[in-house]
């Protein structure tokens, strides 16, 4: 079950959204403002800075790799934190050939696909240290972000998810909530750029690109369990220690009224 109020909508930044009320596991839900996700946040305004204070967000980690951070900002008294999971020049030069090819989506979602298959084998690691800072109150709440804030941000918060004992619906929901979040204004930002080019801009693919799919999802789920042996096992791998997840648990969630 979830009490999940509605997402908060920031003007300058996109996907924002908190993980609080998500169902886990014991009649329990995820605190309300300690893990927060979105897009990169370099353009915020003074607007949306001030609300993120009032959040009294401590930590930004940040997933994208070092090509992607011309216009990282530093803000004070927020620990701004790089982990890269750096994947974007790699996907881009893979799905470059297919985007003006027609009837090239099969190869797309093949493409898309095996790129969040990678993401959750690199993502041990970061996943350590993220689940490391959650257990620290000091440098609590999070925000946590990539690019647009749907695959990379998908992968780890659905990790943290699982770790938490959220239901697999629960999880599905959340990632698939990326697609409410951006669609909107990437169509609208394709459709200038197929104008200006007279038509030609490859819109439709670039849209289905970016869009998010379920069995994206579901692919991470079934890795994790059929591929590491379940939560646990991963993260065991990665090097955190699992006698702490009743600690993290008792930190993030709290028992449904």
């Amino acid at each position: 079950m979830s009490n999940k109020k509605p997402d908060i909508i920031l003007k300058s930044i996109h996907n924002f959204r908190d993980l609080g009320g998500i169902g886990t596991d014991g009649n329990r839900t995820i605190r309300e403002g300690i893990i927060y996700r979105s897009a990169n946040p370099d353009k915020i305004s003074k607007e949306d800075l001030k609300y993120i204070k009032r959040l009294k967000i401590r930590s930004i980690i940040d997933l994208r790799g070092p090509g992607e951070l011309l216009k990282q900002k530093k803000h004070d008294e927020i620990d701004v934190i790089s982990m890269p999971l750096d994947f974007e020049q790699t996907t881009r030069e893979q799905l470059m050939p297919y985007l003006r090819k027609k009837g090239s989506e099969e190869k797309i979602a093949e493409i898309s696909q095996s790129l969040y298959i990678k993401i959750v084998d690199a993502s041990g690691p970061v996943l350590k240290q993220v689940m490391e800072i959650l257990l620290e109150p000091e440098r609590c709440p999070v925000l946590i972000h990539c690019q647009a804030g749907k695959d990379r941000t998908g992968v780890m918060t659905g990790l943290i998810l699982m770790a938490l004992g959220a239901d697999r619906q629960m999880i599905i929901g959340d990632f698939m909530k990326s697609n409410e979040a951006l669609l909107p204004f990437f169509k609208k930002e394709l459709l200038k750029k197929k104008i200006t080019s007279f038509g030609f801009f490859p819109s439709g693919t670039v849209l289905f690109a970016i869009t998010v799919r379920q069995r994206n999802i579901e692919s991470i789920l079934d890795r994790v369990a059929n591929h590491y042996g379940g939560i646990e096992n991963y993260l065991t791998q990665s090097g955190f220690d699992v006698t702490r997840l009743p600690e993290l648990n008792q930190k993030l969630t709290i028992e449904q009224l």
